[in-house]
Order: C-alpha cells, then sequence, then structure tokens
C-alpha cells in the first residue's frame, strides 16, 4: 500500500470514528468507574472486612472478574472506535478478544453460582448447602468452563478486510468474521450461545423468585408472630391489676402499681427484642437482594445484545448493511455488556452499610494522605 492509500485510509477512519464519539464517552465512563469501583470493592471485601462471612465469600471473586471484564472490554471496545476501518493484526486481535471473552464468560457464570447459593440458604436452609470445597469447587469450573467456552472465539475473532469501493481503499476491522465462518460450525456455537445466555437469565429470575416467596412468608409469618405476642402481652397488662387485687386487697395498690410498672418494663423490654429481630432478620435478606439487582443488571445489560445477534443470525451480510449510524447503535447495544461489571460495585454501596462505611474511612484516609 502507497503513501497515498494510507492517506486514503485514515482519512476514511476518521471520518467514520466520529459515529462512535457519543459511543467512546460511554466506554470513557465504564472504564473509569468500573476499575475504580471494583478495585475498592476488591480492597473492602478482602483487607478491611475480615470476618469472613458466608454472604459474602463470593464478592471479591466477583469483583475482580469484573474488573478485568470491564478493563478489557471497554478499552478494547474504545480502541476498535477509533480505529473502525484501521485495526489491524490478527494475532493482536485475537489476543486481545480471548481475555475479554473469558472474563465476561467467568462473571456471568458466577452470577448464576451464587443465585444457587442464594437459593440453598434461604429456601433450603435445612438442606445441603455450599460448604468452603464447593465453593472453591464451583470457582474453579467457573474459569474453566469459561476458558473452555472461549476457545472457539480464537478461530472467529479475526481481522477482516472492508472494500471502500468509492476511495478504492482497504480497511481492516477486528471483530467475529461472519460471513467467512457462517456455517454449521459457526451458526451450531452462536445458537448455543444464546441459549445458554437465556438458559442463565431463566435460572436467575427462577432462584430469585422462588428467594422473595421464600422472604415473604418468613417476613409475614415473623410479623404475624410479634403482633400475636403484642396482643397476648396486652390482654395480660389489662387484668393483671383486677388479678392482684383480688389476690391482695389489703396492698392492691401497692402491688398494683409494683407488679404493672414491672409488666410495663417487660412490654418495653419485649417490644425493643422484636424490633431487633426484624431488623435483623431484614439485615439477613439485603445480601439476597443485592445479588438479585446484580441479575437484573445482568439481564437487562446483556438482553440487547442477544436479541441483535438472534437477529443477525439469518442473514450472514447483516452488519454489512446497516448504515454507519445503525452500527454504531449496534456497538453501543454490544457495548452494554459492560454494565454488567461496573454497576455491581454501586450496588454493593447500596446494599451493604458496612461497606459503604469502610469505603468512606478508605477515601478519606487517602484524601488526608
Amino acid at each position: 500500500m502507497n503513501t497515498s492509500d494510507d492517506d486514503k485510509l485514515i482519512e476514511w477512519n476518521n471520518e467514520l470514528s466520529t459515529n462512535y464519539i457519543v459511543n467512546d464517552v460511554f466506554l470513557g465512563l465504564y472504564l473509569i468507574l468500573g476499575i475504580f469501583g471494583n478495585v475498592v470493592v476488591i480492597i473492602i471485601y478482602s483487607f478491611r472486612m475480615k470476618k469472613k462471612k458466608d454472604d459474602r465469600y463470593f464478592i471479591p471473586f466477583l469483583a475482580v472478574m469484573d474488573l478485568f471484564a470491564c478493563a478489557s472490554r471497554s478499552s478494547l471496545e474504545l480502541a476498535m472506535n477509533l480505529n473502525p476501518v484501521n485495526f489491524r493484526g490478527s494475532e493482536m486481535c485475537k489476543a486481545l478478544w480471548f481475555p475479554t471473552n473469558v472474563s465476561a464468560v467467568a462473571s456471568i457464570f458466577l452470577l448464576l453460582v451464587i443465585a444457587v447459593q442464594r437459593y440453598l440458604k434461604i429456601c433450603r436452609p435445612f438442606g445441603p448447602q455450599m460448604t468452603l470445597f464447593w465453593k472453591q469447587t464451583f470457582l474453579t469450573a467457573t474459569v474453566i468452563i469459561a476458558v473452555g467456552f472461549s476457545i472457539p472465539l480464537i478461530l472467529y475473532n479475526d481481522e477482516i478486510e472492508v472494500k471502500n469501493s468509492s476511495n478504492d481503499v482497504t480497511g481492516y476491522v477486528c471483530d467475529v468474521d461472519v460471513e467467512r465462518y457462517y456455517g454449521t460450525g459457526f451458526l451450531t456455537y452462536t445458537i448455543i450461545s444464546i441459549i445458554m445466555s437465556f438458559g442463565i437469565m431463566l435460572a436467575l429470575m427462577t432462584c430469585n423468585v422462588f428467594i422473595v416467596r421464600k422472604i415473604y412468608i418468613q417476613t409475614k409469618a415473623k410479623h404475624a408472630r410479634i403482633n400475636q405476642n403484642q396482643t397476648n402481652r396486652h390482654r395480660v397488662s389489662s387484668t393483671l391489676p383486677l388479678v392482684l387485687m383480688n389476690i391482695a386487697p389489703d396492698n392492691s395498690e401497692n402491688v398494683s402499681v409494683s407488679e404493672t410498672t414491672k409488666l410495663n418494663n417487660n412490654n418495653l423490654t419485649n417490644s425493643e427484642t422484636d424490633t431487633k429481630s426484624i431488623r435483623k432478620m431484614s439485615f439477613a435478606h439485603r445480601y439476597s437482594f443485592m445479588f438479585m439487582a446484580i441479575g437484573i443488571a445482568f439481564i437487562i445489560s446483556y438482553v440487547p445484545r442477544l436479541v441483535v445477534l438472534t437477529v443477525s443470525l439469518r442473514d450472514p451480510k447483516f452488519f454489512g448493511k446497516l448504515s454507519t449510524v445503525k452500527l454504531a447503535f449496534v456497538a453501543f447495544t454490544r457495548e452494554m455488556n459492560v454494565v454488567n461489571n461496573v454497576v455491581n460495585p454501586f450496588i454493593y454501596g447500596f446494599f451493604d452499610r458496612r461497606f459503604r462505611t469502610e469505603t468512606k474511612k478508605l477515601l478519606c484516609h487517602q484524601s488526608r494522605d
């Protein structure tokens, strides 16, 4: 390629890259917030919360996967947007896509493991639970599955040549070469990926529905017991002075006042105990709702991409027929996958009071330094 062709390619590339300015702004935010948020999560949950609670076990591991997924995916998508037709190098393309795919798939499968763990703890508390051995086993299996599932994409991700007939110049794109590999093997892999993704979403929703139902039943029963206890205490406090007057008429006033005072104090203590019991129960369920929110964020961020992928299966030239504006929108739906890895630290901060407290201490300490 001579200098003239290089100039044409750079001019074409710069012209197309302007269509992705909005995408680039979002990717920059994803990159900054995702890296900062997940690093804070890893520091807080791994080093500042020394009590290794069962509810928090998977959070540091999920944060590590989210960190790699966010950093690799946002950086790669940003590079692709800045070089929409000037991304050269087949080996580099494959090398950059592989860790991106592994971290994203591992993060998704770990969400499923967490959902199952929460289901067993809330809905089957007296049944078999995830011991430390099984947690470590599932973590290892998650990474192995992610690597195995991403290996075929090493073949499919490649440097793709694109022609500009008006300028008579050839550009280069780093993506899945659909037209080249469109066939039984590629379609089978893609369909399995789509079915597996929707299957995980269905499993997450099913587990969460059962968990919400169980929490509702437990909370309703707890309130019913407390209300019944309060009613019984009220009846006793109402009838006790009359009973005491019948038993000890000579000292009825003193005895009645004394016993009534004790009973009122007991009622107050029992009421405070009931309140603490409800708060403790609500705190125990905070982690369940927290992981539900994370699962919902995953579903919202991945559904648009899966819809586009499903539609494109009918035509191997689907993306080649789209205008530059539509291509930018399709790229935006793909980039939304990163949202799943970015929002989790904010969800932790919303639901976990201890995490908020420790984060404030950490940031305030750093600002003083």
